[in-house]
């Protein structure tokens, strides 16, 4: 039998993150355009068919644009698809993420209110039944915030999910990198998960209970919540870096 061959390297992807990672660490500044074809496939050592590929996959996620005999330009970071699972790996070391959490919490703030509302309505025993096993697994995690995260997360799906609102329900698809981000840093925050926990319960409470204002409130709370434990772990590393 033939000795089994090596897995070819996954060429696209590592070129794509390695211009994505210069490109966020001002390498290649925005405005500017990248260097040319010739000097990139040397210094990544792939063909120019390769590096062009790569390319393509890193305009389709809006850090480059190619025009004809302009040259390929770098794009600015509010241009960015920072939702992007793979974006937000290949940058996370180089992006404001005290901006970015913040400004995943304000369009949770303008979203899941309304879908738990909206769940009061349209939930089935099944959704409602999926939203208590997410907390259930929140409980169960006691303080591995790892899988304390992943149960949070799993809440706020089945809550979007429960709404049977069509856009809403591909919010959580839309955002998932980076609420898990968020989620992640605020749970992190904490010691004691217990009190969010708390908050969640009530949000379940209401969607059982069919009380839509009471729904609102709830989501309202639990995301007020998540903002103060944001705050109070950076004042926490501010202090310890004020020591340092």
């Amino acid at each position: 039998m033939s000795p089994t061959k090596p897995k070819r390297p996954r060429v696209k992807n590592d070129i794509q993150a390695s211009i994505a990672r210069s490109i966020a660490s001002g390498e290649f500044p925005a405005g500017q355009n990248l260097p040319p074809e010739s000097e990139l496939s040397e210094r990544f050592g792939v063909s120019r068919t390769a590096l062009r590929e790569a390319i393509k996959g890193l305009e389709a996620k809006h850090m480059l644009r190619s025009k004809p005999r302009v040259g390929t330009l770098v794009l600015p970071q509010d241009d960015w698809a920072l939702l992007d699972q793979e974006v937000l790996g290949w940058v996370s070391d180089h992006l404001d993420v005290t901006s970015f959490v913040d400004a995943i919490l304000e369009a949770r703030r303008a979203i899941e209110p309304e879908a738990a509302a909206l769940a009061c309505r349209r939930a089935s025993l099944s959704d409602l039944a999926q939203v208590e096993t997410a907390l259930n697994g929140m409980q169960a995690a006691g303080s591995n915030a790892i899988a304390f995260t992943e149960a949070d997360l799993a809440f706020h799906e089945a809550l979007l999910q429960a709404s049977h609102n069509p856009v809403l329900r591909q919010f959580i698809h839309s955002v998932e990198a980076g609420l898990n981000l968020m989620l992640l840093t605020s749970n992190k925050s904490v010691d004691d998960y217990s009190r969010t926990v708390d908050f969640h319960r009530r949000l379940l409470d209401a969607m059982v209970a069919r009380n839509e204002d009471a729904a609102r409130a709830a989501s309202l709370a639990l995301l007020d919540r998540a903002g103060i434990d944001l705050q109070a772990g950076r004042e926490g590393r501010n202090a310890k870096l004020s020591r340092a």
